[in-house]
């Protein structure tokens, strides 16, 4: 059976590989003050108390951790911001999720994490960047994603939001409507759906699946 199909493998490849997150921040450039933002500035000040109060242990672990990040290919640190902003953009159920699957991920056989390593990254490209979207709808993309891969970004909030708000079943009838929805007709599909109220959404969702208008 596939890695995917087994309990608890979903977890362990979706969250873990891919919202695995960043090893380490890179300081931003020195700005003066006047320059910044109220919530940057801030941000920026709470980082320097952190730093001030490390020991010169933990700034020398911060130091290597930032070097390594800054040798790693452009490419690679893209992704891995990628990663880490989808990860902390997760509702708090599956942020805590994705750290019990980390955790368990740590305690396998190294040749166990190796082969999960290499089963994710065999998985189609679409199917890998779902699993940012965290286990609920990591779980759902192979179905979903159709319906949003060519997604003007101005309707990526609103339709995440209306995403993680559904009901598993209205999930799995939009999952049908974008399979047999011909490829030119799904983004009015996706524009109808989103213009749906949110309280009725799913119904409208069923009636379709159903055969209405």
């Amino acid at each position: 059976m596939p890695i995917c199909e087994r309990a608890g493998r979903p977890l362990l490849l979706g969250l873990v590989l891919a919202l695995a997150p960043v090893a380490a921040w890179a300081l931003p450039p020195a700005l003066q003050d006047s320059e910044l933002p109220t919530a940057e500035r801030e941000r920026l000040e709470a980082r320097a108390a952190r730093l001030a109060d490390m020991s010169p242990e933990q700034r020398s672990a911060l130091a290597a951790r930032i070097a390594a990040w800054r040798a790693l290919p452009a490419q690679e640190r893209g992704r891995r911001r990628i990663a880490h902003e989808a990860a902390t953009s997760l509702p708090h159920a599956e942020r805590m999720q994705l750290q019990r699957a980390a955790a368990h991920f740590d305690t396998l056989p190294e040749a166990e994490q190796r082969a999960l390593r290499l089963e994710f990254e065999q998985l189609d490209q679409s199917l890998r960047r779902g699993w940012r979207l965290g286990p609920t709808l990591g779980q759902d993309w192979a179905g979903l994603h159709p319906l949003f891969s060519a997604m003007p970004e101005d309707e990526r909030g609103p339709a995440l939001l209306a995403l993680r708000t559904m009901s598993a079943q209205a999930r799995a009838d939009l999952a049908a409507l974008a399979q047999r929805t011909p490829p030119h007709e799904r983004d009015a599909l996706r524009s109808a759906w989103l213009a749906a109220p949110a309280d009725a959404r799913d119904a409208w969702l069923r009636a379709r699946v159903n055969g209405a208008p």
